[in-house]
């Protein structure tokens, strides 16, 4: 529950603004449905399409009446643009109309977490993530709902591990927007989040890492090995992509927080790769070099 100070009312966030200019009452689309395209609009403006739409500290008297205000919860809108950005997602629940895969696929997720989350101690609380930066619903994420709109298997994926192609955006982070739109430029810094970057310093900001995502796919939960990308301010992934153990993720994410890069991992970060990090089991503790 919200506390009343920390409401923040529409027309004070960026993406209040790109719902009243874009929002169409037309559309045949459903409320949901619009939603989803108008994150992935916002996402192709891009950092400096994106920080033209005014900041929110002004907002007009009256909104149009046919334009939806209540597009996200109260408590998202109290945190949009203030979370880590760092997205750990779980995409994989088990094979469609497979009882047995989900239940397996739960099993195995709930091992991943523990080990990750929880130092492998199901006694432990100590997650390395914000509660809010943790995406984990078989009802937005599940086989049911990852499709393409034409109803075919999602290109995202290949049987339940994601591929992580370079300049794609994928959708698991397009649902993960929909709570919180304005992750990337945040409210208080919409310039610039790391305050040594500026247009001037940053040689190629389709190159700049943007936003983690640490994605609990098939071989995350069942082996163990964790998925990081990398994107960049349009949400496209980049050449760069790692597989880290599960007991080693907390500190992967701890790095990134701390500023470094996900292709900081490799001397050649425009080379297209799904670098393992470590040898031996996804499974081994921290202890195993």
């Amino acid at each position: 529950m919200v506390d009343e100070t920390d409401i923040v009312p529409f027309g004070f966030l960026p993406f209040d603004y790109h719902v009243m200019a874009t929002w169409d009452p037309n559309s045949p689309f459903s409320k949901k449905q619009q939603h989803r395209v108008l994150v992935e609009s916002w996402l192709r403006l891009g950092k400096h399409g994106r920080n033209k739409y005014p900041a929110g500290d002004d907002p007009p008297d009256e909104f149009p009446l046919h334009v939806p205000q209540d597009l996200m919860t109260e408590e998202e809108r109290a945190l949009d643009g203030q979370i880590s950005r760092v997205f750990w997602i779980r995409t994989w629940y088990g094979q469609k109309d497979d009882k047995a895969s989900q239940d397996a696929a739960d099993v195995a997720y709930s091992r991943l977490r523990i080990m990750v989350m929880q130092d492998g101690d199901p006694n432990v609380t100590n997650s390395c993530l914000e509660e809010e930066c943790i995406f984990e619903s078989k009802e937005e994420f599940g086989p049911d709902i990852i499709t393409t709109p034409e109803g075919d298997t999602n290109p995202d994926f290949e049987d339940g591990i994601a591929r992580g192609t370079p300049g794609s955006v994928p959708s698991y982070l397009i649902t993960a927007l929909m709570h919180y739109p304005d992750t990337f430029e945040g409210l208080s810094r919409r310039e610039w989040h790391w305050p040594h970057i500026s247009d001037e310093t940053l040689p190629d900001l389709e190159k700049w890492q943007d936003l983690m995502i640490v994605v609990a796919d098939r071989k995350a939960c069942e082996e163990g090995w964790v998925l990081f990308l990398a994107v960049n301010h349009h949400g496209k992934i980049l050449p760069f992509r790692a597989r880290e153990r599960a007991s080693w993720t907390e500190q992967m994410i701890a790095n990134y927080l701390d500023g470094q890069k996900l292709d900081e991992n490799t001397s050649d970060s425009d080379k297209e790769m799904e670098f393992y990090l470590r040898g031996g089991s996804g499974w081994d503790p921290d202890s195993v070099p």
